[in-house]
């Protein structure tokens, strides 16, 4: 497994309750989801507000066969 720490693009549809990524971009490469096999979130809430952090992942599947982990990070981040 490889860690890959760049941002990329991601395409959603929403679904109740939920975003479902249905394709994502990265290196000049678009892949399409052919499923989302599991997600969940993490939270750090009891962290300073400035340091919380709050993640949304994806393991996915691509049309291809490969599969990705993807998470969106929609917390709070203090400099320093």
């Amino acid at each position: 497994m490889e860690f890959i720490g760049e941002t990329i693009s991601v395409e959603y549809v929403q679904e109740p309750g939920w975003l479902r990524p249905v394709k994502f971009r990265t290196r000049d490469t678009e892949y399409i989801v052919q499923s989302v096999d599991e997600r969940w979130e993490e939270h750090t809430l009891n962290d300073p507000w400035w340091q919380r952090r709050h993640r949304v992942h994806y393991a996915l599947t691509v049309t291809d066969g490969r599969r990705y982990e993807l998470y969106w990070d929609r917390g709070a981040r203090g400099k320093g």
